[in-house]
């Protein structure tokens, strides 16, 4: 009879700790001090926390689905990313990270397990940088944030589909952009501009989702290790090669969907309708239709230039017709939750500005 895995109960800190999460991601990833969690407070689980003993950090994750999940990390995960970004950016000993994000996800944690694996502190002017798209748009309206990433050797950009308008706006205004992707079950961004990083692999399937292998892949989730399978990681993302050797996602696997017989990708009108001049910000959904079954609604922010017959049209150059939104809804600024994700179910909420 096999001997029960050893467990040992994960420290949960509120995000405003910095100093504290610090001194625990130092104790977890060098002497084998305890796992820790990162939570805001209202989120902070009934009972406590027990996880293998090889865990050193575990991040909660709703992922796209809004289900929770807990994702478990080790200290040679955490490293093992930490490494292949500072490989990939040629980052030399003593560098400085900049803190900008939310320790309550996997990207403002690994900022800090970089800083740490360089020994050095987090500095608003590091030569690193890492935001995600929303706070690269807020730089370039004149945040304050501005010259730091200018300055920066490299500012990662992340946590939401970046908008392609949005980077070359930024590259042109000197900051040297590099797009991220990736998930807390990837320690992060583990392909950046497209390319993987050393010793990450991956593959496309024949239904064109992506499964990624590498060093930095979690040990799996709390009670349930579905999706981990063969060392490595099967993504709900859909996504292809494009002729220079670079990856392309194109969405999600479970954001196609079928409306008046017709498969849409939403990820790839969602794609299209971003190079149109004038939007800033776009996300799509669908609402239940009697004649179509379902229909494509499309949250915008842009221009008074922008019109549902504008959008349609855009889209149209490329795909059917029927893959175009039947709804618009024009919006001041996006909602957002967590990192940068639009809030779908805030969307779903608000008033349709043009509709056939």
């Amino acid at each position: 009879m096999s001997a029960k895995p050893s467990l040992r109960e994960a420290v949960i800190f509120a995000p405003n700790q910095l100093a504290e999460i610090t001194a625990a991601l130092k104790s977890a990833l060098f002497d084998a001090g305890p796992p820790l969690l990162v939570l805001e407070k209202t989120h902070w689980p009934a009972d406590r926390l027990h996880v293998p003993s090889e865990v050193a950090l575990v991040v909660a994750t709703s992922g796209s689905t809004g289900s929770a999940k807990y994702v478990l990390h080790s200290a040679a995960t955490l490293l093992a990313s930490a490494r292949a970004t500072h490989t990939a950016l040629a980052v030399k000993p003593g560098e400085r990270w900049g803190l900008r994000l939310s320790l309550s996800h996997i990207a403002g944690l690994m900022v800090i397990v970089r800083s740490l694996l360089l020994e050095s502190n987090l500095s608003d002017d590091g030569e690193y940088q890492a935001v995600v798209p929303t706070q690269l748009f807020r730089a370039l309206q004149g945040d304050e944030s501005l010259a730091a990433l200018i300055n920066a050797k490299a500012v990662l950009v992340g946590g939401g589909p970046s908008e392609k308008q949005l980077i070359e706006e930024a590259r042109a205004a000197g900051i040297n952009v590099i797009t991220t992707y990736g998930m807390s079950e990837t320690a992060g961004g583990c392909v950046y501009n497209g390319t993987p990083l050393p010793g990450v692999k991956i593959i496309i399937d024949s239904a064109q989702q992506i499964f990624i292998s590498g060093p930095q892949i979690a040990l799996g989730y709390l009670d349930n290790l579905n999706g981990f399978q063969n060392g490595g990681f099967l993504t709900q993302d859909i996504g292809r090669w494009e002729d220079d050797g670079r990856l392309e996602i194109l969405g999600r696997a479970d954001e196609v969907v079928i409306s008046g017989g017709e498969k849409i990708l939403l990820g790839a009108i969602e794609a299209r309708i971003r190079s149109l001049p004038g939007v800033l910000d776009v996300h799509l959904f669908t609402r239940k239709s009697a004649e179509w079954g379902e229909e494509v609604v499309c949250g915008v922010v842009g221009g008074n230039s922008i019109t549902l017959s504008s959008i349609r049209d855009h889209v149209a150059e490329i795909f059917p017709r029927s893959s175009a939104p039947r709804a618009l809804i024009l919006l001041a600024e996006m909602p957002l939750r967590g990192i940068g994700k639009p809030d779908r179910d805030t969307l779903r909420g608000l008033p349709i500005t043009e509709e056939i």
